[in-house]
């Protein structure tokens, strides 16, 4: 009995011993493991990917437009306002010969169509036309917005911005804003007054009430 006991006892104490030398063999190997990824190459500091001035794209700024300045807001009138908005929304629209509509005017299709929608009683004619049918703008009257300037013996035609510039549809820009200075001015055949009121009248130009 006392033998068996001995026996039995042994074995425990082996299989104990067994277990203990396994279990520290496992922590060394993940110990090992540990030491190996902290060692090798996935521990290295990222490394940032170079920068090649090539690869960025220079900062365009927006171009100034000219060309797409409303007229000062200097005019006290409804008519004023009125015609500034039906230039500003045909402005860039293309050139088209006998065009006078949303897909192109010419000189003349333009300024009709704009005073069209001011109400001006008028009829869709040449600028030679409009010449002789609209009193002669003189004075200070020939640098007032709305004015109508005829250029190159009556075959071309603008509307007034100010004393520097004027509106038209040009066969190279379409509708757009031009400057006087340079070539125009020396184009200039006339004014004519506008075919719409945009100014207030006068008081000695009313009639009175009879």
């Amino acid at each position: 009995m006392i033998r068996a006991f001995r026996r039995m006892l042994c074995f425990c104490l082996f299989a104990i011993l067994l277990t203990h030398s396994s279990m520290t063999a496992k922590a060394q190997v993940s110990s090992n493991v540990f030491l190996r990824i902290a060692t090798g190459k996935h521990a290295k500091t990222p490394q940032m990917p170079e920068v090649i001035p090539s690869d960025f794209t220079s900062l365009v700024l927006p171009t100034f437009r000219y060309d797409l300045l409303p007229p000062p807001f200097i005019f006290p009138t409804d008519a004023s306002a009125l015609l500034q908005n039906a230039i500003a929304k045909r402005l860039g629209v293309r050139y088209r010969y006998y065009g006078s509509d949303e897909r192109g005017y010419d000189c003349s299709g333009f300024v009709w169509s704009v005073f069209r929608e001011l109400g001006a009683d008028i009829e869709r004619s040449a600028a030679r036309t409009l010449w002789s049918q609209l009193p002669e703008a003189e004075g200070v009257e020939t640098t007032q917005f709305g004015t109508l300037v005829f250029f190159n013996g009556l075959k071309h035609i603008g509307i007034v911005r100010d004393a520097e510039s004027f509106y038209h549809s040009s066969r190279s820009h379409g509708v757009t804003l031009s400057r006087f200075s340079g070539y125009w001015e020396r184009r200039i055949t006339g004014y004519r007054r506008a075919p719409a009121p945009i100014f207030p009248l006068p008081p000695d130009s009313i009639s009175p009430i009879e």
